[in-house]
């Protein structure tokens, strides 16, 4: 079978054609890589926030088992806890331990 020769014409296309897709192609990898950054950055982040919500939590549990703690004793030791005792011990700072004490050994008027 002879073969048909392809003018010139129709090689210009297929060429024109096959840059196209190249070009393309060239996009294509781009915005792939575009993509696997922001999901890289987007782990990242996720892992910081992963590990700050796990120190906040962290945290919150120590605090909420020293307030279990001060208010089993307190019931225990000196009847009922007052309310401006549990709100102190809700806002303790390591710079309110003097004022908590002295909150929960109120003066006698008596």
């Amino acid at each position: 079978m002879p073969s048909i020769p392809a003018s010139d014409d129709q090689i210009a296309r297929i060429e024109h054609r096959l840059a196209d897709i190249q070009l393309l192609l060239e996009h294509q990898t781009i915005a792939i890589a575009q993509l696997q950054d922001e999901i890289h950055h987007a782990r990242r982040s996720d892992d910081w926030y992963h590990v700050q919500f796990s120190e906040m939590i962290r945290i919150l549990i120590r605090d909420i088992r020293e307030l279990r703690a001060a208010l089993i004793c307190s019931v225990i030791n000196d009847g009922p806890i007052n309310a401006q005792l549990l709100y102190t011990l809700l806002r303790k700072t390591a710079d309110d331990e003097r004022d908590l004490s002295a909150l929960s050994n109120p003066p006698r008027l008596f």
